[in-house]
């Protein structure tokens, strides 16, 4: 089990592509597996409670919908409330949660992965 934030737990959602089609060899992508449920399990945990910081720190109009800045990008925090809404952001991306790594080395990728930075540092707290 290693301890890992629920920043680090988006950042390898957010590559779940790559890590879903890697060709790897059967006993790292049974461990790949492994991770990328618990994961899952993990993210949507952190889905649901980016919702309620949403509900509770964001401009509605009078029909109860989200408000939008112009440029339709980000969503308007009620008057007064941005460092709080930030704080809550902040609190929630560095929550620890154990995730179960199932002994997943860089030798159970094998030789033939290839991979960017970025995919690499999205998995690297889930090695051991």
């Amino acid at each position: 089990m290693v301890k890992v934030t629920m920043d680090q737990i988006i950042a390898f959602r957010n590559n779940g592509d790559f890590f879903s089609n890697a060709t790897l060899p059967l006993k790292g992508a049974y461990k790949l597996n492994k991770i990328k449920k618990a994961v899952e399990k993990e993210s949507e945990f952190y889905t649901d409670k980016f919702q309620d910081i949403v509900n509770t720190y964001a401009k509605k109009d009078d029909e109860g919908n989200l408000v939008f800045s112009e440029d339709g990008n980000q969503i308007m925090i009620k008057d007064g409330m941005v460092e709080e809404c930030n704080q809550a952001l902040a609190d929630l991306q560095d929550l620890e949660v154990e995730i179960e790594t199932y002994g997943l080395s860089l030798e159970d990728l094998g030789d033939d992965l290839e991979c960017t930075p970025e995919e690499l540092e999205a998995l690297m707290p889930f090695m051991e």
